[in-house]
């Protein structure tokens, strides 16, 4: 719940979620924080936490320990197993004794900090200050490390995650998932004929579009050169296909250099759905069968969608896929690097006896 005295829309300053069964810890804890200067949500209970953390994707979260159903531990256990709220900081809330027993458990649970009952309200607002500081530079660390520089959107490795992620997610609920694969037609000759920077902006429009279908159950990364993937969660197979098709009407329909000699391009795309069965395999696996798809539609006609589940096993089993873009299936080493070089024959050194 959000508090009635502060809106979301406030300003930009950091969101910070208060879950407490008390009603005086809770009152006390939120006015302190808007005083501060932050914005506030707030939760009764562990389980309403969980749903709102994981749709507002708040700074920071003050979690009491002792909550009946479901205690603090359990929920930043919970917190720090799903990918969209495991960097989130959580501040613990206590009025149990202080003990080495209980200064490791919430540690070894995931927390940050440990904030004893009653709260002080300067102590609160300085530790609140610390983790933010800190999650501020490690999300400066984590673009670097997981955004494509080019585009903005992940890059592979984070990718790969965000699948993994939403097989889990499907499995946990019982829903299903989908990997899209989009792939800009012909984009090596476009570089040939128009230069790289053309083709460049062509990358980064495409990277848009996609952005602009984005939901909050949606991920987006880069795979490699003009390869973007769509990763859909709580979906299914006519909506994955949908989304591929209105992509699609939407992309072939922009005219570059309009002014001037205007130029359409398409793009192809493959698509599989994970249905929550533990048998279906892991990210690799999903990985491979939209690149599969993929393969089929640039195969059968450019600027198409192709399903993985609509293939044969036949089609399945042609070899359609020639660029690997799953982990599994990696390059052979060779020697090629070295064939330039003449075999140099061995000399063996004569021992001496001195």
């Amino acid at each position: 719940m959000t508090d009635a005295g502060q809106s979301l829309d406030h300003n930009d300053a950091p969101l910070i979620l208060v879950v407490d069964d008390s009603e005086d810890t809770m009152r006390l804890v939120v006015k302190t924080l808007q005083v501060a200067g932050y914005r506030t949500l707030w939760a009764e209970d562990g389980a309403t936490g969980l749903v709102i953390a994981e749709k507002y994707q708040p700074d920071a979260i003050v979690l009491d320990v002792q909550m009946p159903d479901m205690d603090g531990f359990k929920v930043c256990e919970e917190l720090k197993s799903r990918l969209n709220t495991a960097d989130i900081p959580v501040l613990f809330l206590t009025g149990l004794k202080d003990s080495d027993e209980l200064v490791t458990r919430c540690y070894e649970s995931g927390a940050h900090d440990l904030i004893p009952k009653p709260v002080r309200r300067t102590w609160l607002v300085a530790r609140l200050q610390v983790v933010l500081r800190e999650r501020a530079l490690r999300e400066v660390y984590k673009r670097l490390a997981t955004q494509d520089p080019q585009t903005g959107l992940d890059n592979r490795r984070q990718t790969f995650l965000s699948i993994t992620d939403a097989i889990i997610t499907a499995r946990r609920n019982q829903t299903r998932s989908a990997v899209i694969l989009g792939d800009i037609n012909k984009l090596a000759d476009i570089n040939l004929k128009y230069g790289y920077e053309f083709g460049d902006e062509i990358i980064l429009t495409f990277a848009r579009i996609l952005r602009r279908f984005m939901s909050a159950e949606c991920k987006i990364g880069r795979i490699a050169g003009n390869t973007l993937a769509v990763i859909l969660k709580n979906t299914d197979e006519a909506r994955a296909r949908e989304f591929c098709e209105r992509i699609e009407r939407t992309f072939s329909a922009i005219a570059f250099d309009a002014a001037t000699s205007p130029k359409h391009f398409t793009a192809s795309f493959g698509v599989a759905v994970f249905d929550g069965a533990a048998s279906n395999g892991d990210a690799d696996d999903f990985m491979s069968q939209a690149d599969l798809a993929l393969s089929k539609a640039k195969s059968v006609g450019r600027g198409g969608v192709a399903s993985y589940w609509e293939m044969t096993p036949a089609e399945r089993d042609s070899g359609f896929s020639g660029k690997r873009r799953s982990r599994k299936r990696r390059r052979i080493r060779t020697d090629r690097t070295f064939v330039a070089l003449e075999p140099q024959p061995q000399i063996e050194a004569e021992n001496t006896v001195g």
